[in-house]
């Protein structure tokens, strides 16, 4: 079971949630434009549908951007949206199994739960933002 609040993120077609405790910030940001975090330094912009989905095309223009703060970088998460679930929406999310798990290309993902009984990926967005600074994707 994975505790804690949950955000839904769109990035593309599909859906996903995340623990809401990994990400410092949301932005909405344009690709053009150069954005610094919280210490001044370069905020690194990654589009997170693409590293999901090699079939998602990003969507042009303002997107949301989830800032997660690693000890030496910020990266910037982008997707078409981002929102907190509603207040007292029950849902049950579940880790997964160790099978699956240790069968994932990345360990990005910590669990699933359902909303409106389709199944929803809980990503890891500390570890994507990892991988994405150590430049593996």
């Amino acid at each position: 079971m994975i505790s804690g609040f949950l955000i839904r993120l769109r990035a593309g077609e599909r859906l996903y949630l995340a623990p809401r405790d990994h990400v410092a910030g949301l932005l909405i940001t344009d690709a053009a434009h150069q954005y610094q975090d919280d210490r001044g330094r370069p905020l690194v912009l990654r589009d997170l549908g693409p590293l999901l989905d090699r079939c998602s095309t990003p969507s042009p223009g303002r997107r949301h951007t989830l800032t997660v703060v690693l000890r030496r970088r910020s990266i910037g998460l982008r997707v078409d949206r981002a929102d907190d679930l509603a207040h007292g929406h029950a849902l049950e999310t579940t880790a997964l199994p160790p099978l699956i798990a240790r069968r994932q290309a990345n360990p990005w993902c910590i669990g699933v739960a359902a909303i409106e009984d389709q199944p929803v990926l809980v990503l890891d967005l500390r570890r994507i933002a990892a991988d994405v600074a150590l430049g593996a994707v």
